[in-house]
């Protein structure tokens, strides 16, 4: 029997490519505002042709007008990703657009908050039908796009430090992000042949444009919170009457503030890049070391 061959071990790539994804097509859930914004802007920086959700169309016209200084191909398509019919369609329209999907990055989530003890079926299926089933099958569906494609791909879930040191307001958001990352482990395994890495990135407190303003005019996060979820409002009253809520984003915070979305954009972008070309099955926590306090 003849020996396998040994591999050769391949020229470093030229610094100046690292980053690059130029030739390349992403698809990013939930990329018309905050996070998702964010990680569209970097993934187009560097080159990529981007695919990116939302539910509502005008918002994510505004966003093609706001990044089309990148130079890159930019397409907003309306999708409810807790529909796998529409997850299915917006691989299509990646496919068809650019010839292939090279990148996904699962961002899209809805995070209601409601104690395990207030969480009715419909809260539950609502938050998990987008934060794990939808991720997961639009996962599914462009890995099946790569696999047809041949060359590889890389996945991206966005998870939460709420899966693994819950605050206990996100019951469902906790759940279905903590079924994220087990998603991610076993995508990671069995892609690994069709060489497509497959790995998670997981911001703390992160504070985007949209909750900046909301705490400046005095939105409060009661405003989220089920009708039927009293103890759910009793506990986040009893906070926001405390203080705890703003210092959560101060104080509370090892490095004195919390998270902007383009240091998690920045993590995804490692990911999708030659940077990390041998990462995969790995989680990437950015969190101003939020989880260890």
């Amino acid at each position: 029997m003849t020996a396998p061959a040994l591999p050769t071990i391949p020229e470093p790539t030229p610094q100046d490519e690292l980053l690059s994804l130029h030739g390349k097509c992403a698809v990013v859930t939930g990329g018309s505002r905050g996070l998702g914004e964010a990680i569209v802007r970097r993934l187009a920086q560097a080159g990529a042709a981007v695919v990116f959700t939302g539910r509502g169309a005008g918002a994510l016209r505004e966003t093609e007008e706001r990044l089309a200084g990148s130079g890159a191909a930019l397409v907003g398509v309306p999708a409810d990703i807790s529909q796998p019919a529409d997850s299915q369609r917006v691989v299509n329209v990646a496919a068809e657009r650019f010839g292939r999907v090279d990148v996904l990055v699962n961002n899209a989530a809805i995070f209601t908050p409601s104690l395990a003890l207030d969480t009715t079926e419909e809260l539950f299926d609502s938050v998990v039908d987008t934060d794990l089933k939808g991720a997961f099958f639009m996962a599914q569906y462009a890995a099946k796009a790569m696999i047809a494609a041949g060359g590889g791909g890389r996945i991206v879930n966005v998870l939460s430090v709420d899966a693994f040191r819950p605050m206990g307001i996100l019951a469902a958001y906790a759940s279905a992000k903590a079924g994220l990352w087990a998603a991610t482990q076993n995508l990671a395994k069995e892609l690994a042949p069709h060489q497509i890495l497959v790995n998670a990135v997981t911001p703390g407190s992160t504070i985007t444009e949209e909750r900046l303003a909301a705490f400046q005019d005095g939105s409060s996060p009661l405003e989220q919170v089920p009708a039927e979820a009293e103890a759910t409002r009793q506990l986040l009253q009893a906070r926001v009457q405390s203080g705890s809520m703003a210092q959560m984003l101060t104080a509370m915070m090892p490095l004195g503030r919390p998270g902007w979305p383009d240091e998690i954009a920045k993590a995804v972008l490692f990911l999708a890049s030659d940077l990390g070309s041998y990462v995969s099955g790995a989680n990437i926590v950015v969190d101003g070391a939020q989880s260890l306090r």
